[in-house]
């Protein structure tokens, strides 16, 4: 036999036999969901479904064939109550799909019109919007002197348009803040009852659960809500445990650190 002819012929055997051990050995066996939040096994049963439906990966495919980008965007468009982390390959033919419960902790009027009965949006600190209901909850922070009036869609999965107003950029702000203080969504629920926005003293005031009132500022830039934030929760963690006598006035910002101011 003709010596390039048997050369050749190797040669297309050994990229044959290349790609079917590629399919075979990389082909997706199996797929799960890692949680990075609490919650019962049952839940994450029925929500680890869920998402690996939503994404659209098939067993058998080859796991260098799927698109991270494409796989985040089913889940997140089909399970509003998750955000994806990552899609992690593990070789030869895993995927593990990391993602985060979103978990609500804003509750915000919400009306069709000016005159309509006011509805309530709860978000997460993404300001996406997890819910709508008819009645005020106290399972979450309050929002007072904001309404989502219906000028623009409220789409449950989807976040809130910044349109809305300037408040929702200081929503955002304010829960990540806390959120870097250490606070888990339900820390920041259990602590901070109502975020005020005052037009007749044009502040933004966070009432906490004890009922002490802490005066952020207002038009504030996101370098000031981060040097705040921190400056308020130290100065309130470092009141005695009895706060009666802090309800009776508001804690303001000095330009240096939070002092209180008793209005008796």
């Amino acid at each position: 036999m003709n010596k390039r002819l048997v050369v050749t012929l190797a040669g297309v055997l050994v990229i044959v036999l290349f790609f079917v051990i590629n399919a075979v050995a990389f082909s997706i066996k199996t797929i799960s969901v890692d949680f990075d939040t609490e919650a019962s096994v049952e839940q994450n049963s029925d929500l680890e479904r869920q998402i690996i439906a939503a994404s659209g990966i098939k067993t058998g495919k080859n796991i260098f064939a799927i698109s991270e980008s494409k796989i985040v965007k089913n889940i997140e468009a089909n399970v509003p109550n998750v955000s994806v982390i990552n899609v992690e390959r593990k070789f030869p033919n895993k995927v593990v799909i990391h993602v985060s419960r979103r978990i609500p902790v804003y509750i915000i009027p919400y009306r069709q019109s000016q005159t309509s009965t006011p509805n309530y949006v709860l978000v997460d600190s993404e300001m996406v919007v997890l819910g709508l209901t008819g009645s005020l909850s106290d399972s979450y922070t309050h929002v007072e002197g904001f309404e989502l009036i219906g000028k623009y869609s409220i789409t449950v999965g989807k976040a809130l348009a910044v349109e809305f107003g300037d408040e929702i950029y200081y929503l955002q702000n304010i829960v990540v803040g806390f959120y870097n203080q250490g606070l888990t969504p339900d820390g920041f629920v259990s602590f901070i009852k109502t975020i005020r926005f005052d037009d007749e003293v044009q502040s933004i005031d966070i009432v906490t659960n004890s009922g002490v009132v802490i005066r952020l500022g207002a038009t504030l830039t996101t370098a000031e809500i981060s040097e705040r934030i921190p400056l308020a929760y130290a100065w309130y963690t470092a009141q005695p445990d009895s706060s009666e006598n802090l309800t009776k006035g508001i804690a303001l910002f000095n330009g240096e650190e939070f002092v209180w101011n008793n209005y008796e």
